[in-house]
């Protein structure tokens, strides 16, 4: 059976380009995507793009996997050159932007201690562990 994840992907339209021109290199990525349980833009603004797969296995090594990896690690770098972009957008007053504002990954494994969370956009996604009884 292996071990699962919980995977959630938010993409902002700010980095929805990127996020297609990964598509665009690597077609098994988007199919990977469409194959996700929920798979949907327009999840929190139009032009954004909304990934879930519900017990995935996540693992180093899955080609599809290891790219969406090397994506969100790039956004959490400010890099995306190598997706076509070369800086992030600049706020209202100016300034540098990052990355960081517009995405949003979580993974949450089946250990209580197995947690990956990065970028800080979509507010709505988040996580909780719940003891009932």
């Amino acid at each position: 059976m292996g071990y699962r994840s919980q995977v959630i992907l938010a993409v902002a339209p700010e980095a929805a380009s990127a996020f297609m021109a990964l598509c665009a290199k690597d077609p098994k990525v988007l199919e990977f995507c469409h194959e996700a349980d929920t798979f949907t833009s327009g999840y929190d603004r139009e032009g954004d793009y909304f990934m879930f797969w519900d017990q995935c296995k996540w693992y180093e090594g899955y080609p599809e996997v290891d790219a969406l990896q090397k994506f969100v690690t790039a956004l959490e770098d400010d890099d995306l050159s190598d997706y076509g972009e070369s800086e992030a957008p600049k706020r209202p007053d100016g300034s540098d932007d990052q990355w960081g504002e517009y995405f949003r990954f979580v993974r949450l494994g089946e250990d209580t201690d197995d947690l990956t969370e990065s970028g800080w956009a979509f507010d709505s996604i988040g996580v909780t562990r719940s003891v009932y009884f």
